[in-house]
């Protein structure tokens, strides 16, 4: 489509149907101009806020075991993806990428420090939204804690503490937390006292699986994720809303698991009994 604009002055638009490469040739009076024909290398616009890196290895981490996540680009054109994670020494970390899918790919590392790692997601070159995202990596305990908390979302608090601070940061994560309407899941357990009608052994569990003794402590999917100013840095970020969403899923698939345990286990006692 041509528009003439002023005397002697146009303005071209045309279509491009595909990526590829194009000759535009503009001729006056039927000669090619200086230049033409033009050749134009069409490619699809890439968009770095459309790619979304989600799972838990971009949160936390234990030093020695392989931590994952995903990065899915198919919304964000074609462009080349760019992964590197380092740890706060600046040690590089070997990562591993894997696509799964067109634009779409699996990714695992395994921390060797028990440090702060920062993940860089790029795409193109430019960092995608959140990135880099810090990773807590914790030292490998001696044997692997199992709180019950698969699929659930836990808060661990004090009642008995005598600090300001701590009394806030309960109140105000709470805030944060019945905003997001976490305390409407499913998938939610009521908040857990850490000092009152819990045992000692119970206790230091809790404290060791964390890596830390400072609440309130927010665990997702057996998982700590952190005290409330980690906790308001990925809410900032969007880190939490992904890692609530993952908790949904995987808590959901722990009850079709368990429900088809429970029908196998009745159609079982239906047999014998028949």
């Amino acid at each position: 489509e041509i528009t003439n604009l002023t005397p002697h002055h146009y303005k071209v638009t045309y279509p491009v149907p595909e990526e590829g490469e194009y000759k535009v040739n503009i001729t006056f009076d039927d000669v090619h101009i200086p230049k033409s024909p033009f050749h134009i290398n069409v490619r699809t616009p890439f968009n770095p806020s459309s790619v979304l890196a989600t799972g838990p290895g971009l949160l936390y981490g234990i030093v020695g075991k392989v931590s994952l996540f995903e990065v899915d680009c198919s919304a964000a054109g074609n462009a080349p993806l760019n992964i590197n994670v380092e740890d706060d020494n600046h040690e590089l970390v070997p990562v591993r990428v894997t696509e799964t899918r067109p634009n779409c790919y699996d990714v695992s590392f395994i921390p060797q420090r028990p440090l702060p790692h920062h993940v860089n997601v790029l795409w193109n070159n430019f960092n995608i939204k959140g990135s880099p995202f810090k990773v807590n990596v914790i030292q490998r305990p001696e044997k692997d804690i199992n709180l019950g908390g698969e699929g659930k979302i836990r808060v661990y608090y004090s009642t008995t503490t005598s600090s300001e601070k701590i009394r806030h940061n309960c109140r105000f994560l709470q805030t944060l937390m019945e905003r997001k309407k976490v305390h409407l899941r499913e998938d939610f357990e009521p908040w857990i006292p850490i000092d009152i009608g819990m045992d000692r052994e119970e206790r230091n569990r809790i404290f060791e699986k964390a890596g830390v003794r400072k609440t309130p402590m927010l665990f997702i999917d057996d998982q700590y994720v952190g005290d409330y100013d980690d906790v308001v840095e990925l809410d900032e970020c969007g880190e939490l809303d992904r890692l609530l969403s993952y908790c949904a899923l995987k808590y959901r698939n722990l009850q079709t698991i368990e429900e088809a345990r429970k029908a196998d286990e009745l159609l079982k006692m239906q047999g014998s009994s028949s």
